[in-house]
């Protein structure tokens, strides 16, 4: 009989797994270790899994389990050989006898925030989500995994395909990670193109900010509300107790024909894809918007264009 999923944040399942954390001052391992709450199950009943990913969404590995009766687990083959890559953990927890299992929620090195922490996130998830934000996907790209089978030179160590559509010129199979839906304010750069004899060539270097999840990397691929595909060049931002609170990421846009705007992305009809509501009354939460003012026959009457 197939397990059923209990809880996934938070895990408010039987056993509920508290202090998750990520420890390790060497290049050669990383500790992964928990604790449950104190409960009058039988903990010899739970069988322990640890999942690693590159990604807070996924694809997660088994790295070790089942674990009965353990806490602590030792990831001998996470390769820490990149200032770049990050990696997240979570913890799967089954019961045997009932058939049903928990899920903790992924968490990294960093560890969790403070209260004080924690509140400027949700402002800025509130400003971005509510008034200055629109819907933007990030594809965490991948750093280690199976090669390229088609344009991977394992001689050279480069790829010899640059519109590869197995790896999309990253070198691994897939390129990147499951997307992951978010909101941030991107801030356009002038448009410029720079000629030359043999080509013309567009360049747009965008800046986009956003709250603290999800953690953006450089060369991950971020698609915004228009389907524009932007690399992710540089990564900034503001940090309270060793946890990051705030990021300041610095796009360059990728020209349309380029083998990563082959990539699919699914978006539905409903989809929401700006801020439902634009508030004009801060006290009372009004969402009304007076479209009479806000039209084009307006704008043009009083602007005369």
């Amino acid at each position: 009989m197939p397990l059923r999923v209990l809880a996934y944040i938070g895990g408010s399942g039987v056993l509920k797994l508290v202090n998750e954390r990520v420890v390790g001052f060497s290049l050669d391992y990383l500790d992964v270790l928990w604790e449950i709450q104190p409960t009058s199950e039988d903990v010899q009943k739970y069988q322990f899994y640890v999942e690693r990913s590159e990604s807070q969404a996924g694809p997660w590995d088994l790295i070790a389990g089942p674990l009965l009766d353990i806490y602590r687990v030792r990831d001998t083959s996470a390769l820490q050989t990149s200032n770049l890559r990050k990696f997240f953990y979570r913890i799967r927890v089954v019961n045997m006898i009932r058939d049903v299992e928990t899920i903790s929620a992924p968490f990294d090195r960093e560890g969790g925030m403070d209260l004080i922490g924690a509140e400027i996130a949700r402002n800025n998830e509130v400003v971005f989500r509510e008034y200055t934000g629109v819907k933007c996907f990030v594809f965490p790209v991948r750093t280690f995994g199976q090669r390229c089978t088609q344009c991977w030179d394992a001689t050279l160590e480069q790829i010899t395909n640059p519109r590869c559509p197995t790896c999309f010129r990253t070198g691994f199979v897939g390129g990147y990670h499951y997307p992951i839906k978010f909101w941030a304010q991107i801030d356009e750069s002038d448009q410029t193109e720079q000629v030359s004899s043999a080509l013309r060539t567009e360049v747009k270097l965008d800046a986009l900010r956003l709250g603290v999840l999800p953690e953006i990397k450089p060369r991950d691929l971020i698609v915004d509300f228009k389907n524009r595909r932007f690399r992710v060049t540089k990564v900034g931002g503001t940090r309270r107790l060793g946890r990051k609170v705030h990021q300041e990421v610095h796009l360059s846009q990728i020209e349309p024909g380029s083998i990563e705007h082959v990539i699919p992305i699914r978006v539905g009809d409903d989809e929401l894809l700006k801020p439902a509501r634009t508030f004009t009354n801060a006290h009372n939460m009004e969402a009304e918007i007076d479209h009479n003012s806000l039209d084009m026959a307006s704008l043009r009457s009083l602007f005369r264009f």
